[in-house]
């Protein structure tokens, strides 16, 4: 018997849901997905997605294998805690509460397109409800191949939908969101431009150069892999969106000791890494990290 905290979270979602109900499609079919008594999504050709207790809907048709396992999205959660990503995130929601203005909305959608454990969608909605004469209704929605990240974001953060799905085929009406985010993750601009609004805009975080570059000197030194190269992402965006804005974002962080080897854990880098390799990561007597990102803002 589910206790009394999960019937919670499974409630907020269905709240959620039908609050904002018209925004799913199967992705089986595409008829609209609504939501029924017994705790599941359904379209009119039958087929039924459950409502997880957790407060999250698997609309995944096929569960893919993928190197983002709970290990890797604790020590993420632990590195987003300690202000890792902070700078960034308040660069988007500055020039998301900028278009706001200039628009003049009263109200914002948002799709976090790859949310991984959901720290980042979650922090950009408290700071944007948390700006003065903030926007009057804000909806937040994380969706993530990776069922262990969705289901460390619904245990976390309330008050948003989430939902494990396939970027390439979002389960998602055309036309929803004023805002696509799509930080450190895949992209499918066709359909980020499909459920896009007219207005809507996309906000794209990749790593510049010097990302985590004193790891990559260690990992990678006198390869092609020592320096990330990302002009040919660049180039695809822009052949994808009008680019209206473009900003580098490099700071340092200052590292605990036992937060590097979060650090590790979290980032793909060291996914093949021979042991020897991290032991030297690990014994190096890093401080600091250098954390570059480059963010690309367009539009439809």
């Amino acid at each position: 018997m589910a206790s009394g905290k999960e019937m919670k979270k499974i409630d907020l979602a269905k709240e959620m849901i039908l609050k904002n109900s018209g925004l799913f499609r199967c992705p089986v079919c595409e008829q609209e997905l609504s939501l029924s008594r017994s705790n599941s999504l359904y379209c009119s050709k039958g087929h039924n997605y459950d409502l997880a207790k957790q407060g999250y809907v698997n609309l995944l048709l096929k569960q893919e294998k993928s190197g983002y396992d709970k290990q890797l999205f604790a020590a993420r959660k632990v590195i987003s805690a300690s202000g890792f990503f902070d700078p960034m995130r308040k660069a988007i929601s500055k020039v998301v509460w900028e278009i706001g203005k200039d628009e003049a909305w009263s109200e914002v959608s948002i799709l976090d397109a790859g949310c991984g454990e959901g720290s980042h969608l979650a922090w950009l909605c408290r700071d944007l409800k948390a700006k003065k004469k903030g926007f009057a209704d804000l909806l937040g929605v994380g969706i993530d191949l990776s069922k262990e990240g969705i289901r460390v974001a619904a245990k976390e953060y309330q008050g948003l939908i989430w939902c494990v799905a396939d970027l390439t085929k979002l389960p998602l009406q055309n036309q929803q969101f004023d805002i696509v985010l799509n930080i450190l993750s895949p992209a499918n601009y066709g359909e980020f431009k499909r459920v896009l609004k007219d207005h809507g805009v996309l906000f794209k975080v990749l790593p510049a150069a010097n990302y985590l570059i004193e790891l990559r000197e260690i990992l990678f030194k006198g390869t092609d892999k020592e320096l990330y190269e990302n002009d040919s992402v660049k180039r695809h965006f822009a052949n994808s969106f009008q680019v209206v804005k473009e900003q580098q974002i490099h700071y340092k962080v200052v590292l605990k000791e036992e937060n590097l080897e979060h650090l590790i854990k979290m980032t793909p880098l060291t996914w093949n890494a021979a042991q020897e390799k991290i032991a030297m990561i690990i014994n190096s007597g890093l401080k600091s990290i250098t954390v570059a990102f480059d963010l690309l803002v367009g539009k439809k």
